[in-house]
């Protein structure tokens, strides 16, 4: 599973790779082909939205109410950041997508340590949140 994971994980990630490079290279190409920025924070908000809803999931499996609620609530929190980025002008809708990767990295490298998450998956989380939040960087950039 955890090969799995990583090799989906790394699949994920390439979109974000392609569009800031494409972005960066030739912004023509990117916005006639690729939907430029359009399809880049669209992109950013679904992957940011489905990382709350994997924190919702382990919440289900946790035997102990309260803090099942805490994590439960906490979980919809990306898909908030995701969906007001989606609603404000750049870069300030980078900004906040890259926050929000990175707290919701923050937030799975801490529950590995602690056991509420396999510690591969906090070092996948830190993984990949960094190539995403380099590709926002870029995209910032270009």
């Amino acid at each position: 599973m955890t090969a799995t994971a990583w090799f989906l994980a790394g699949l994920g990630a390439l979109p974000f790779l392609a569009m800031a490079v494409a972005g960066t290279v030739s912004p023509a190409f990117s916005a006639a082909h690729l939907g430029g920025d359009t399809a880049f924070l669209g992109y950013g908000a679904v992957i940011l939205s489905f990382m709350g809803g994997v924190r919702w999931g382990r919440a289900l499996t946790l035997a102990e109410p309260a803090l099942a609620a805490e994590q439960m609530i906490l979980s919809v929190a990306p898909s908030l950041a995701a969906w007001l980025a989606l609603l404000i002008d750049r870069p300030w809708s980078l900004f906040l997508l890259a926050a929000g990767f990175a707290l919701q990295a923050a937030w799975d490298w801490k529950s590995a340590g602690t056991g509420l998450l396999p510690a591969w998956f906090g070092r996948l989380r830190l993984t990949i949140s960094a190539i995403v939040i380099a590709s926002i960087a870029l995209v910032m950039l270009a």
